[in-house]
């Protein structure tokens, strides 16, 4: 009886260190596995290329850029870079426009090696018709660079279009911008819907409502936008120092027709320099020469 009672006790303790040791083994496995897994996520993540810039949903379109380095270097022989590229995916209503599309410098300003891509890839604008990415190319060490909108179609046509920038101008840009998604807004057809959304950013309340009952012509309709934005020039009518004014004015100038460079078309436009919004444009100026 004794010996019995000896054997089951030992039984007993041979069970519960079984149990114990198959805990342990347990235990072990789950910290491998959730080891394995972190490392494939990191793996994962590190092959993905470069930094993400843009992965959004906005209106129709879907896009994810990738910004990263490539095998292009800029800058002198005691003072060198490598240049970068946007790696651009997007599509239309669910149609792939673009897939893994690079770009680089020399899509943009025409070579590489002396440029360099400082930002790119973000969205800058999108309607039904369009989306516009923001880029900019610099010379390394210097201030001259090109700022300038990928205008991209949902048949993946595209266009660059270089904003006028003039450095130190208070409500210069508004009226830049403005005029630079206007214009090719226009060029491609935006419907009224798009261009009232268009109006709003950059407007006033006032003068959205004017524009989108048609009030009056930004310009006319026989323009060819595509060469009336070529042609642009944004003049500032202020001095250029002093302290904040509360409106700022500007002359913008294009040709309306490509087939007639003695015709220029001339706009008026004032910027509120408190909200940084247009509150006027005088049109219709024709100046023939």
């Amino acid at each position: 009886m004794e010996n019995l009672i000896r054997i089951i006790l030992l039984a007993s303790i041979l069970s519960v260190v079984v149990v114990g040791c198959g805990g342990g083994h347990k235990s072990e496995t789950a910290v491998s596995q959730q080891t394995a897994e972190d490392t494939v996520v990191a793996t994962v993540h590190q092959i993905v290329r470069g930094k993400v810039v843009e992965d959004t949903v906005i209106g129709h379109w879907t896009i994810k850029a990738l910004k990263d380095s490539n095998d292009v270097i800029v800058g002198r022989h005691d003072w060198a870079v490598r240049d970068s590229s946007v790696f651009l995916t997007l599509s239309y209503d669910r149609n792939i426009v673009y897939s893994n599309k690079e770009i680089r410098t020399k899509d943009l300003v025409g070579n590489e090696g002396e440029y360099m891509m400082q930002w790119g890839g973000e969205v800058f604008w999108a309607s039904d018709s369009a989306i516009y990415l923001s880029f900019g190319c610099v010379l390394p060490d210097t201030d001259d660079g090109w700022n300038m909108l990928y205008q991209i179609l949902p048949d993946g046509t595209s266009n660059i279009i270089v904003i006028d920038v003039y450095m130190g101008v208070d409500g210069f840009y508004v009226v830049a911008d403005f005029m630079a998604l206007y214009l090719n807004e226009r060029a491609v057809g935006a419907s009224p819907a798009d261009l009232k959304r268009l109006y709003g950013q950059y407007c006033t309340k006032e003068l959205t409502e004017e524009l989108s009952a048609a009030t009056f012509p930004i310009v006319s309709d026989d323009t060819d936008f595509r060469h009336a934005y070529k042609t642009i020039h944004i003049e500032p009518q202020d001095g250029f120092t002093g302290p904040p004014l509360e409106k700022y004015s500007f002359e913008v100038k294009f040709k309306p027709n490509p087939n007639d460079d003695n015709v220029t078309d001339i706009l008026y436009m004032e910027v509120d320099g408190s909200t940084n919004k247009i509150i006027k444009i005088d049109s219709g100026e024709r100046e023939v020469i």
